[in-house]
């Protein structure tokens, strides 16, 4: 009996390092597959992040070769961009909002950039993107309406107009506003307002 029992714990100990050895070369498997799809994921997102700029060059570059206040059609986002000449305000609706300084009012801000700035001011709170998509008139049950909008904040939030909250939601940056709404964005309705 006892020699039964001697041969037969060796055995099980052999069988418990094959399991360690398979669950090993699995992990490693694994791991190699997860660095080859964080590979794809980051070459990817470089993709968009330069397929992005050179939109919002082109974009640029055609505003400013137009004629005074003739519109530039954009393929990619629909949208449409009005050039504006010396004698106007200088703000382009493809334009990117100025880096935020002391004294610059809300006004500086164009087309969505200033839909979204003063959005996200008139609400009580930090505001989602689906809620700033619902507050700008934009259909919030469309994935890629609420993409533009969060996109939208995300350069504000870069350029010191916003602030990104740990969840990802967005409020006003100290400074760039006071905690008064100011006039501009008291005519908008706050996010999620008469909305489930």
């Amino acid at each position: 009996m006892l020699l039964i029992e001697e041969v037969a714990m060796p055995s099980v100990l052999g069988l418990m390092e094959q399991r360690e050895a398979r669950a090993r070369r699995d992990l490693e498997s694994w791991t190699e597959v997860l660095e080859q799809a964080q590979a794809e994921v980051d070459a990817a997102r470089e993709r968009v992040e330069r397929a992005r700029v050179g939109r919002e060059e082109l974009v640029s570059v055609l505003a400013e070769e137009s004629p005074v206040s003739s519109p530039v059609s954009v393929p990619s986002g629909g949208a449409v961009v009005t050039a504006v000449g010396s004698s106007g305000s200088g703000a382009v609706h493809g334009e990117q909002p100025p880096v935020w300084r002391s004294g610059m009012g809300e006004e500086v801000l164009s087309g969505l950039y200033g839909e979204v700035f003063a959005a996200v001011v008139a609400a009580s709170g930090p505001v989602s993107g689906v809620e700033l998509a619902r507050a700008v008139g934009r259909e919030a049950e469309t994935k890629n309406e609420v993409e533009k909008i969060r996109h939208r904040a995300y350069v504000l939030e870069r350029r010191g107009w916003l602030v990104r909250e740990k969840d990802g939601r967005f409020t006003p940056a100290p400074g760039a506003v006071g905690r008064d709404v100011s006039p501009a964005s008291a005519e908008r309705p706050r996010p999620g307002a008469g909305t489930a």
